[in-house]
C-alpha cells in the first residue's frame, strides 16, 4: 500500500479479464503490440509507457573506463537520504514509481522511499565529498539444473540517477563504466537494463558502451472503481 492507493501489479502475453480483488489501482505489462495496446484501452487502461531491454556485452567494450571515471565513485550503503532526493527529483515521469494513470509527486515519493530503503550496496558519485549521483546493480545469474550451481551472467542496473546540476560532469558515463569494470571484475558476461523509451539521454549513456536494445514492452495502468 501506498497512502490510499492498494496497487496490484502483473505481467501478461495479452489482454484478458482479470480479479484485481480490492486493489484500487492496477498496473499491467505486456510485450509491445499495437493490437494488445488497442484492447487494453478498451478495457479502460491507460498506456503510460514502452520500455526496452538494455544489454551490453562488457566483453566487447573499449572504452577506456577508468577515463570516464572523472570523479570518486564509492560502492557503499550510506547516503540513502541523497539517494532518495535525487531519485525522486530525476524520476518525475518514471512508471515504476507513478503507479496512477496519471502522475504523482507524493504518490511517487512513497514508492521511492521504499525502493531506496532496500538498495543495499550502491555505486555512489562523490563532488566535493558529497553525492551527485548513484547506481544500484542487482545480479541476474542463472542457475544450472544439473549442478545447481549458480552462474554468473547477468548484472542488472536496478536503479541509477544524478543529480540534474551535475548531468554535464560526465558522471552518468563514469557510473555505468564503474558499472561495466565491477560486472568485469565479478565474471559476469553482461550488463543489462531496463528503461523507458522516452529517455533518449539513458539511451545515448548505454549505446556509447555498445548496448543492444530488444524485447520492447507496454505499461498500462488504470485506477479500478471501488
Amino acid at each position: 500500500m501506498y497512502g490510499q492507493i492498494r496497487l496490484v501489479e502483473l505481467r501478461a502475453e495479452r489482454p484478458e479479464t482479470w480479479d484485481f480483488g480490492d486493489a484500487t489501482h492496477a498496473k499491467v505489462v505486456m510485450p509491445a503490440c499495437a493490437d494488445s495496446e488497442t484492447e487494453m484501452q478498451e478495457k479502460g487502461f491507460t498506456f503510460a509507457d514502452r520500455t526496452l531491454r538494455t544489454t551490453i556485452n562488457v566483453a566487447k567494450v573499449s572504452a577506456d573506463l577508468q577515463k570516464l571515471q572523472r570523479m570518486p565513485i564509492v560502492e557503499t550503503e550510506n547516503h540513502r537520504d541523497a539517494i532518495f532526493r535525487i531519485a525522486h527529483a530525476s524520476f518525475t515521469r518514471d512508471r515504476r514509481f507513478h503507479i496512477t494513470p496519471w502522475c504523482d509527486q507524493e504518490v511517487s515519493a512513497l514508492v521511492l522511499k521504499e525502493w531506496a530503503d532496500q538498495l543495499g550496496p550502491t555505486l555512489v558519485c562523490l563532488f566535493h565529498d558529497q553525492p551527485i549521483g548513484f547506481l544500484n546493480l542487482k545480479d541476474r545469474g542463472t542457475e544450472s539444473a544439473e549442478t545447481a550451481i549458480r552462474k554468473p551472467e547477468t548484472l542488472f542496473v536496478h536503479l541509477a540517477a544524478v543529480d540534474e546540476k551535475y548531468r554535464l560532469t560526465g558522471a552518468a558515463m563514469g557510473l555505468y563504466a564503474r558499472a561495466i569494470q565491477v560486472a568485469r571484475e565479478r565474471g559476469y558476461r553482461s550488463l543489462e537494463g531496463r528503461i523507458s523509451s522516452l529517455n533518449t539521454a539513458v539511451m545515448n549513456v548505454y549505446a556509447s558502451f555498445g548496448a543492444v536494445f530488444s524485447d520492447p514492452e507496454d505499461v498500462f495502468l488504470k485506477a479500478l472503481p471501488r
